[in-house]
C-alpha cells in the first residue's frame, strides 16, 4: 500500500482530470481500511491513495471564508485508472460518501464565486 502526500498543483490536476474517487474527512488511520474495502469490492490495480490536506486545497483553489476547509482536514483520493470495476464503483460509492474530485473542485469554485 502506498499513500502519496499531495503537495503540488500538478498532482491535484491529475486527480481532477481523472475524476478521482474522493472522500472528504476520512481519518488518516482509516486509509488502509478504505483501500481494502475498494480492493474487495471493485478491485484495485494499485493500492495507492492520495492524501490531501484542507490547507493544500485552500491554497491551490483559493478557498476562503466559509468555503475554506479546516487546514488539518484529510481528503483521500484514488485514481479511477487504479480501479478495476468502475461501473460497480458508481453505485457503491454512495455507501461511504464517495464523490468525484472534479465535482468537488467545481462545487468549491462555484461556492467561492458566490461568497
Amino acid at each position: 500500500m502506498k499513500i502519496i502526500e499531495v503537495n503540488t498543483k500538478e498532482i491535484l490536476n491529475e486527480l481532477e482530470n481523472e475524476s478521482a474517487l474522493t472522500i472528504e474527512g476520512l481519518a488518516e488511520s482509516s486509509i488502509p481500511d478504505f483501500l481494502n474495502f475498494l480492493k474487495e469490492n471493485v478491485g484495485l490495480k494499485s493500492e495507492t491513495a492520495y492524501k490531501i490536506s484542507g490547507e493544500i486545497m485552500n491554497y491551490n483553489y483559493f478557498l476562503t471564508g466559509s468555503n475554506a476547509y479546516p487546514p488539518d482536514l484529510t481528503i483521500v483520493s484514488v485514481k479511477l485508472s487504479n480501479i478495476e470495476n468502475v461501473g460497480k464503483l458508481i453505485t457503491i460509492r454512495f455507501q461511504f460518501g464517495g464523490r468525484w474530485f472534479d465535482d468537488i473542485v467545481e462545487n468549491n469554485r462555484q461556492r467561492q464565486e458566490e461568497d
